[in-house]
């Protein structure tokens, strides 16, 4: 393709002048003389003939070594901001931390942890309730912010209430799976369990929604990734750290989002969130309950 003036060529047509913009200058910067023209419904950058095989070697340069900022991303709609369950979830920790310092159910510490060999004879309801017990205060206080910057983030994308149940569910399935993996006499007890459940329902979600359009499945692993990654670094310190707990329920985690991802949660509205807010509350006083 030719200008009138057959001493310049065209080499780039886009309908973006911020792109056409962008390559010129990376031909100006290889000293590369180039030039915009505008047709009816493009822009056009042109270079002299003499210059045509370099232009095109350099901008084929520049598009290859950039071509993974230049993905698009997929979208995934923010519900909502997300502030209602972590109000939820600060309250059932820190209530349960208060009746439990208080001796106002002295039994609950006991009958309440994830006691392995108890799990594993029927008592199903030690899943849920170890996830709302503390060993002190500095336990309760890392989880109170870990589980409010993932829970919250979560529930911007599922809206809280189903958020909140799938965070409840995925910790209590990698309690319950840990039980599995443990000696008889072993005991756990914490909310980072559903801590890194929500790490893990976040990046599967992201990554069921294919959070690189149009790309191989090696670019929508990046989140999975991610969460690994910070599991690598969080989740493993500390002498009394349950390793296995923090990594089944990352593993949980990971699973329900990706089976969750292709729900369009927008489809639940208010009354749904509601319904699934107002579960997460009756499985966890059903669990309280029990024990």
């Amino acid at each position: 393709m030719m200008d009138a003036d057959t001493d310049w060529v065209v080499i780039s047509v886009t309908p973006s002048y911020r792109k056409i913009l962008e390559l010129e200058l990376v031909l100006t910067a290889m000293g590369i003389t180039a030039q915009i023209e505008r047709d009816d419904t493009e822009w056009l950058l042109l270079t002299r003939r003499e210059f045509v095989a370099s232009a095109q070697k350099q901008l084929s340069l520049y598009q290859y070594e950039n071509r993974f900022f230049s993905l698009k991303r997929s979208p995934s709609p923010v519900l909502e901001k997300g502030y209602v369950g972590c109000i939820g979830y600060l309250t059932a920790i820190w209530f349960v931390w208060f009746i439990d310092q208080g001796g106002l159910v002295p039994e609950f510490q006991k009958n309440g942890v994830m006691w392995a060999y108890a799990v594993r004879e029927g008592e199903w309801w030690r899943c849920f309730t170890a996830l709302l017990l503390h060993a002190d205060f500095v336990h309760l206080l890392g989880n109170s912010v870990s589980g409010l910057i993932f829970g919250w983030m979560v529930a911007r994308y599922v809206g809280s209430g189903a958020a909140w149940f799938l965070i409840l569910l995925c910790g209590a399935l990698g309690n319950f799976l840990n039980a599995y993996l443990q000696h008889d006499e072993f005991v756990s007890i914490g909310a980072s369990t559903a801590v890194f459940a929500a790490v893990g329902l976040l990046s599967g979600l992201f990554c069921r929604r294919r959070f690189i359009a149009s790309r191989g499945w090696k670019y929508n692993l990046i989140p999975i990734v991610g969460a690994l990654g910070l599991f690598a670094f969080i989740g493993i310190g500390g002498e009394n750290t349950d390793i296995v707990a923090h990594l089944t329920g990352l593993i949980c985690g990971i699973l329900g989002g990706l089976i969750v991802g292709r729900f369009d949660f927008r489809l639940l509205g208010k009354s749904g969130q509601i319904f699934a807010g107002i579960a997460t509350g009756m499985v966890l006083f059903l669990a309280v309950l029990l024990a």
